[in-house]
This record gives structure tokens, C-alpha cells and sequence, in this order.
């Protein structure tokens, strides 16, 4: 039972953690991971319901949910490129400081050019997912915190605490809702009540920014027991074996070369988060309510149900990446999803639609993490933060027009052809990234 227990810590790689340089900043990002996501998480399902409340058109919230994006991008881009600098704890602080001012504008404040500046200006997810600045800082700082080896598994439970997250911010919105329609209170006036728990936890994450130490910023030094990462230069040891390259290893490629492969992934990268956009998990709420009337509650636990299975899906995927390698596991995972994001947009009716939808969360996440440990490995230390920074705001960029289009369709009467084409986008995006790097020399 013991030897059990010890392979099952060791595939999750539990290890890592306790062994990074900073298990107490490990531990600390991990809590702002949880609470910030638990934040997007209870926003996600209301924000296009509360939005159409106030007396919105369809093609207004469109292009409000652009002008987020395009905000998105600005602060990203300013807090990335300035965190090194000005310091990594004090950007995340500010960052926090901007999400409660937009909490605290959503709560108070129903017109358009209000909102539309708390939401350009500070941090809203239409998505539920990550968005602004915090996951390119986080994400370095956990890639510093840890030998190149122990990447892909702190990078795992950095997701998979994630979606946990995400997932009891979505049960908090159903019980917020629920209990005011029990009480026979508008929606409307659940839905502000959310937005004030979202700033209640943007203030909580100030503190915790503050808390990190000086280990996370650039220029700490590095532990006497690790090895610097041009030591191993000359390695060529695959962890796994000859044929099959490890998810965590570094790539050994001219600056050139390395260079071009990282604007090729921004483009590939980008092509999926156009795609991503045009079904966030506010649209896929406002979907389900629309289309079948399903109830805000209902909608609510659903979408946690679906962070449950995708935080739990997450823990496997370190696993599969020392198996398959990195872009096999991203892509024999991503195409089964799309399939079935797909077939949810068809769905006939609501019981099948939300098996679909369910169905679909097992799968669709499970690469983040061998993704971030990928490009954790292919930047510099030094330029780590400024680089993914990069790679975030050429994603939020891209998807930028899709919540206009998204929208648009639905003012047409076309809301299924929205994930129709969502998943169509994504499966062209795997193949994409299976015949350019399919034979990627990655080697520890």
C-alpha cells in the first residue's frame, strides 16, 4: 500500500512541490490562483445575463466584450513588461487593486460607458478562465521557483487548483441566485451581489501579492542546491526514452531557430484563442438560458460540475505528457473535445446538451499545464516574464473579435453555428500543431 501511495505521489508529482525553492510563494500563488478563478468563476455565468438585464442589445455586448479583451491586452502588455522592473509583487498587487475597482463598478453602476470603462480599464473575464496579467507573472515565477524537471507537475496543480477554483466560484453564484429568487428578489439584484463577492475577493488577493518574498522577483539568486540551465546544455538523456520526448525537458535549438518557433506558436496559439473566444463560458451560459430557458441556478452548478471534472482531468495530464510528450497529449485530448463542442451546439435538447458539455470539460483543458512548461522551457529566465506576457496579449488579441462575432450570429438567429465553428477551429488548430512539431527535438 505504501509503494502505491509513493507512485501515485510521483506521477502527480507531489514531490516538486515540496522540494521547490519556496514551498510557502508556491503555496501563496496557488491560494491566488484559487481565490482569483473562484472570482472569474462566479462572474462567468451572469455577466452577458446581467449585461442583457440592463437593457443591452446584443451587438452592444459584443462589443463590449471586444473592448474588455483590447483592455485586457493594454494592461497585460504594461504589467509584463514593467513587472521585472518595477517588481513582480507589486504588479500583481496593482493588478488586484484593478480587479476590485471593477467589482465594486459592476455592483454599484448599470450604465453602458461605466461598465465598459471598469471592464477596459480593470479585469473582467467574459470567459471564466484566466485573463489580465496574472497567469504570464504567476507562471514565471512558479517556472523559477522549481528545477526545469518539476515544471510540468507544480504548472499541473497550479491548473488543477485552478479549476477548482473556478469551480466554487460557479456554486457560489448558484446559491446567490437561488437564494434570491427564494426570497423573491430580482436577478438583477443577485447578480450585483456577485460582483460585490468579486471584489470582496480581488481585495483578499492584494494582500496575498504582498505576502510573496523576494524569491519571485527576477533577480533572486539562484539556490545553491539548483543547477543553472546552462550546465545541462550538453545533455542529450531523454527522460522517457529515444522516441518519445519528455514534457518537462528544455529545447535545444539555436536563439535563430528558437525565435521563429516561438512566433510560429504565438500564431498557432492565437488561432486557438480567436476560436476559444467565440464560446466562453458567459456565452455558453447565455446559450443554454436562451435556447432551452434552463434555469440561471441550474446553468450555475452545471458549469461547476464541469470544473470538477476538469480540474480532475488535470491531474492526469503529467502523467500522459511523460508518455505521449507534449504535443501528443495536447492534441489526443483537444480533437475528442471539439468533437464534442461541436455536437453540444447541435444538441436537440437540453439533457443531451449539458451531457455534451460535461463530456467535453474532461478534455478540453488538459494541456494547459504541458503547454506552460513547454514555453517555461524554451525562454530564457530572464526574459521569461516579458515572453509570455508576449504569447498572452497575441492571444487576447485574437480573440478579440469573437465575442462581436459570436454575438452577431445570435442576433441572426445563428447561435449553434457559434460552437460549430468554434470546434472546427480548434481541430484545424491540433492538426496545425501535430505536422509543424510533431518531430520538436525535445531533449533534457
Amino acid at each position: 500500500m505504501v509503494s502505491v501511495l509513493r507512485l501515485l505521489g510521483r506521477e502527480l508529482g507531489l514531490h516538486h512541490i515540496r522540494d521547490s525553492h519556496s514551498p510557502r510563494d508556491v503555496a501563496l500563488l496557488v491560494v491566488s490562483r484559487f481565490v482569483r478563478l473562484a472570482g472569474f468563476g462566479a462572474v462567468a455565468p451572469v455577466l452577458l445575463l446581467f449585461l442583457r438585464e440592463s437593457g443591452f442589445s446584443e451587438r452592444s455586448i459584443g462589443g463590449f466584450l471586444s473592448a474588455t479583451l483590447l483592455g485586457d491586452v493594454a494592461l497585460s502588455l504594461l504589467v509584463t513588461w514593467s513587472a521585472d522592473l518595477l517588481g513582480r509583487r507589486r504588479m500583481l498587487a496593482i493588478g488586484s487593486a484593478l480587479m476590485l475597482a471593477s467589482g465594486v463598478a459592476f455592483y454599484f453602476s448599470d450604465e453602458y460607458f461605466v461598465l465598459l470603462g471598469a471592464a477596459i480599464f480593470g479585469i473582467i473575464s467574459p470567459s471564466g478562465n484566466e485573463t489580465g496579467p496574472f497567469s504570464a507573472l504567476e507562471q514565471a515565477i512558479l517556472s523559477q521557483l522549481t528545477e526545469p524537471e518539476g515544471r510540468v507537475s507544480l504548472l499541473m496543480w497550479y491548473a488543477v487548483i485552478g479549476y477548482a477554483g473556478m469551480g466554487v466560484g460557479n456554486l457560489a453564484t448558484s446559491f446567490v441566485v437561488s437564494s434570491f429568487d427564494q426570497a423573491g428578489k430580482s436577478d438583477l439584484a443577485a447578480y450585483r451581489v456577485i460582483f460585490l463577492l468579486y471584489g470582496a475577493i480581488a481585495a483578499f488577493k492584494v494582500a496575498l501579492s504582498f505576502a510573496l518574498s523576494a524569491k519571485c522577483e527576477v533577480d533572486a539568486p539562484t539556490p545553491p542546491n539548483s543547477t543553472p540551465s546552462s550546465a545541462n546544455e550538453g545533455e542529450r538523456q531523454p527522460l522517457i526514452n529515444s522516441r518519445q520526448p519528455p514534457a518537462d525537458a528544455t529545447v535545444q535549438i539555436p536563439a535563430p531557430l528558437a525565435v521563429g518557433r516561438l512566433m510560429t506558436l504565438c500564431l498557432i496559439f492565437s488561432l486557438d484563442s480567436f476560436a476559444s473566444s467565440l464560446g466562453t463560458g458567459s456565452f455558453i451560459a447565455y446559450f443554454l438560458r436562451t435556447t432551452f430557458a434552463a434555469p440561471i441556478a441550474l446553468i450555475a452548478q452545471v458549469m461547476s460540475v464541469t470544473a470538477v471534472t476538469t480540474c480532475l482531468s488535470q491531474l492526469a495530464a503529467g502523467s500522459l505528457a511523460k508518455r505521449l510528450g507534449v504535443v501528443y497529449t495536447m492534441v489526443c485530448t483537444h480533437v475528442p473535445a471539439q468533437v464534442f463542442t461541436i455536437l453540444f451546439g447541435l444538441a436537440p435538447t437540453l439533457p443531451l446538451a449539458l451531457t455534451l458539455l460535461i463530456a467535453r470539460s474532461c478534455l478540453t483543458s488538459m494541456d494547459s499545464s504541458v503547454r506552460g512548461a513547454f514555453l517555461a522551457a524554451v525562454i530564457p529566465k530572464e526574459s521569461r516574464t516579458r515572453f509570455l506576457g508576449i504569447i498572452n496579449v497575441c492571444k487576447t488579441l485574437a480573440s478579440t473579435p469573437g465575442p462581436t462575432l459570436s454575438l452577431a450570429l445570435v442576433s441572426l438567429g445563428s447561435s449553434r453555428i457559434v460552437f460549430v465553428l468554434m470546434g472546427s477551429i480548434k481541430i484545424l488548430y491540433n492538426v496545425i500543431l501535430l505536422v509543424l512539431f510533431k518531430t520538436a527535438p525535445l531533449q533534457h
